[in-house]
């Protein structure tokens, strides 16, 4: 099916910018992150009206509320926020997923002092049933979700950390085993949707970012033995400042493809010779394209030997980063103007920063743009990084 993009107005923003607010292509729907500007500091009445901008732009594009299968929740939490009754807050007010899947990212902040939340939302539409999974001993997120979901070709695993079914955090403060555990869990949820850790497509990782460079290096070795370096995915790893709840060091989220008959798909696999995605043994891939899909890991200005190109110069990194992905969408016919959804990481400290990195974002793009979310951190995984992007796109 033709892309379709869709901009309703339901929020305005101060800057003019490319982003679309929803778009469709095949049976993949990405819509823009949704939020609420009207009622600064209070996390509550913004994600209720974050919601209810979702629900309209489901409609207004002739979308149900059970097409939906992942919500990316990225909200403030200091410390103060109770993330799994938040979680079921957002539970409470759609009644109407079936079987989505979600993921929790806390930051310190967000583009705006005042914003405290964000949701980014994936639906599937197209005929044929959707298939759920949700193993025992894991922990459950709650109500009508699940932890992994398969629509079509198209798989979504939610959120895996390591905690018993009742809550409680495994290893608490061991990064390593906690990886271990998370990637158990994400095998478990795939095996029940017919899938296995080959098929997976996109990859990514939040992780403490208190942890030292021997244990991330550890991770990253664990991660090469579980997928193995013939069918790793495209990676994204970031690090936050703090996860919940206390005690976790990792969590783990993935998409994988498999056939409506069960069969596995062949991947296409795209590098750049002179740069990888994030610090350790070097085994994900740069772009992974299979089916009408093609997934572009992180990328950065950081180099093929862990030194960080133009170290510092947010503008200059941008510009690489974002030329890295239109080269990487070359060999499958497309171009950076194409993608669906960018997810971009970035250490900016002043608005007049946020507002140069913008401008020279968007400039890559013409309208109708991609669907585009910003994220703020005090640190990347390098030193002197200074933005990492992931980008996604459904071919026509």
């Amino acid at each position: 099916m033709p892309r379709k993009n869709y901009n309703p107005q339901n929020f305005e923003l101060d800057v003019d910018h490319p982003w679309t607010m929803a778009i469709q292509t095949n049976d993949m729907v990405v819509l823009n992150p949704q939020l609420d500007l009207d009622h600064p500091d209070d996390l509550d009445s913004q994600t209720t009206v974050s919601i209810e901008h979702i629900r309209k732009l489901m409609s207004d594009i002739d979308c149900k509320m059970s097409d939906i299968t992942n919500l990316r929740v990225s909200y403030v939490n200091t410390g103060d926020v109770d993330e799994d009754v938040y979680r079921q807050s957002i539970i409470d007010q759609m009644p109407d997923l079936d079987a989505a899947t979600i993921e929790m990212v806390p930051f310190d902040r967000l583009v705006l002092p005042e914003l405290l939340v964000e949701i980014c939302t994936y639906a599937m539409t197209g005929p044929g049933a959707r298939s759920k999974s949700a193993p025992e001993g894991l922990h459950h997120p709650g109500g009508a979700l699940s932890q992994g979901v398969k629509r079509g070709d198209m798989i979504f695993v939610g959120q895996q950390v390591a905690r018993d079914a009742g809550g409680t955090v495994l290893n608490a403060g061991d990064i390593k085993a906690q990886a271990a555990t998370t990637v158990d869990r994400l095998e478990q949820v795939l095996n029940e949707l017919g899938a296995d850790l080959a098929d997976v497509v996109r990859l990514n990782i939040f992780y403490d970012a208190a942890t030292s460079d021997a244990d991330w290096d550890a991770c990253m070795q664990l991660l090469k033995q579980r997928f193995g370096a013939e069918a790793a995915p495209s990676l994204t790893a970031i690090p936050l400042p703090r996860l919940f709840p206390a005690g976790t060091q990792i969590m783990v989220s993935a998409w994988a493809m498999r056939g409506r008959d069960g069969a596995r798909l062949e991947k296409t696999y795209v590098g750049l010779d002179d740069a990888h995605n994030t610090p350790g043994p070097v085994f994900w891939r740069h772009a992974v394209g299979c089916g009408d899909m093609v997934f572009a890991g992180g990328q950065s200005t950081v180099q093929a030997d862990g030194s960080v190109g133009a170290t510092g110069d947010h503008i200059a990194q941008t510009k690489q980063t974002m030329a890295n992905i239109d080269a990487l969408m070359a060999p499958f016919g497309e171009k950076l103007q194409n993608v669906h959804k960018t997810n971009s990481y970035y250490v900016l400290n002043t608005v007049q920063e946020f507002n140069d990195n913008l401008q020279t974002r968007t400039d890559c793009f013409v309208k109708p743009g991609p669907g585009s979310v910003g994220l703020p951190l005090d640190t990347l995984t390098h030193k002197g990084q200074r933005i990492e992007v992931e980008a996604i796109l459904v071919k026509q």
